[in-house]
């Protein structure tokens, strides 16, 4: 296979691959308040508890990354996700689902950070264009998946009951997302040879580095982009993203539903069309990232996330409105994600740094839907919580990742100074 050739199966593996994780999204009533009886809470839970698992992959990644090799990691990585995927496709109860939900975490950080090093080690270095080509399937994937669990619960439930209709959607969604997992483990084990040939070129190596040119020397220097910088700033960054998308993955298709009447598609397409513009933007975001500076972009396009985002529950009675929004929520996030990977890969890029990543994501993701639940439930402690309740958490949720936001910026500066004030 040609270079290309194997970039193009490294993309459709990433599409594969993160399909499942949005496919449950827009039908979580369906299969957990209509199937099991769960409270919305609950079915908030299911969503959010397998990034607990994150956590435990980042030290498997450790104890594995001088065991085996990425190209095997990635095939048992998938493996076990179809598995645990297949498991929740069966009426195995509430409190099993979220159990399995939990250990299905791992895998998930397991195969990404498989994938993006293969991505990393083929990106020279231009690596935060090649990270945020590479973002493009994988958020394609997530849009997918999102649009696709919407139409498939649409066209399996017509006419049953509510539990058996959450039956036929559990054992549609979840049935696919094992079988897309099988997928990607069927191709990474047939066209491993494929993969394992790609040619490795660290960001410390080759011609550029003997001559003293590096990716640092490739973008403008200023207190927003001296390097190297600390793995724990992308982190962050991932931890505030992911945290907010929480709320747009879990709780907003809950208060479309239950507030504003949304049908199943409508709920499929407004979680989808987000993600859809990241995947196309995430490209053109990583080649300004390389010629801009990460930290640029990064802090531009968090400032025009954290309004969007703010503005989401202004504009949702409004379908038209709402597909604007979250067009801006779609376009900046795309940057966000670009810059704040390219900025993980700056430190090393290895696969515990990348899977380091993908956990505080994740871990973001978790603990913003835990906050929402827990903020929802004490502004509306005295009745059911409403829509001026979900507001409120909405806009301070945006408020706290502008805040985040500036943080970064005035380290970064502080860094850039000391830099500059010791030489």
């Amino acid at each position: 296979m040609t270079r290309w050739s194997t970039r193009l199966l490294i993309a459709l593996l990433l599409l594969l691959s993160a399909m499942p994780d949005t496919m449950a999204a827009p039908v979580l009533k369906e299969m957990f308040v209509d199937r099991y009886g769960a409270t919305v809470r609950q079915a908030q839970v299911f969503m959010a508890i397998n990034l607990l698992g994150a956590v435990a992959a980042v030290p498997l990644l450790v104890w594995a990354r001088r065991r085996v090799g990425p190209i095997w990691l990635l095939v048992a990585g998938s493996l076990a996700d179809a598995a645990l995927l297949g498991v929740l496709a069966a009426p195995i109860g509430l409190w099993p689902s979220l159990a399995v939900r939990a250990a299905e975490g791992v895998t998930d950080v397991v195969v990404f950070a498989s994938l993006f090093d293969l991505v990393r080690r083929n990106s020279g270095t231009h690596a935060a264009r090649g990270l945020g080509a590479a973002s493009t399937p994988l958020l394609l994937g997530l849009g997918f998946g999102a649009v696709a669990g919407g139409i498939a619960a649409h066209r399996v439930s017509d006419g049953a009951t509510d539990a058996a209709a959450g039956g036929d959607v559990a054992l549609a969604v979840f049935g696919v997302s094992a079988f897309a997992g099988l997928l990607v483990a069927i191709g990474s084990l047939v066209f491993r040879r494929a993969l394992g040939g790609i040619a490795v070129v660290e960001p410390d190596s080759g011609p550029r580095a003997a001559s003293g040119e590096t990716h640092a020397e490739l973008v403008p220097h200023g207190p927003l982009d001296d390097r190297p910088r600390p793995l724990a700033w992308s982190c962050a960054m991932a931890f505030f993203d992911r945290a907010t998308g929480g709320l747009i993955t879990t709780t907003l298709p809950l208060v479309l539903a239950g507030f504003l009447g949304y049908s199943q598609q409508q709920r499929g397409w407004l979680i989808g069309l987000p993600l859809l513009l990241m995947a196309v933007c995430t490209g053109p975001a990583g080649a300004l990232c390389d010629r801009f500076g990460s930290l640029r972009v990064r802090l531009l396009a968090g400032v025009v996330y954290a309004v969007a985002f703010a503005m989401i529950p202004f504009a949702a009675s409004n379908q038209a409105a709402m597909a604007v929004v979250m067009f801006a929520v779609g376009i900046s996030a795309g940057a966000l994600f670009s810059s704040s990977l390219a900025i993980a890969a700056e430190t090393g890029g290895s696969t515990v740094a990348l899977g380091s990543f993908r956990a505080a994501g994740d871990v973001g993701f978790f603990a913003g839907t835990m906050l929402s639940i827990i903020l929802v439930g004490a502004l509306g402690s005295d009745h059911e919580p409403t829509y001026a309740d979900y507001t409120a958490v909405i806009v301070l949720f945006g408020v706290l990742h502008a805040l985040a936001t500036v943080a970064i910026a005035a380290m970064a500066a502080r860094v850039g100074s000391a830099k500059r004030g010791s030489s």
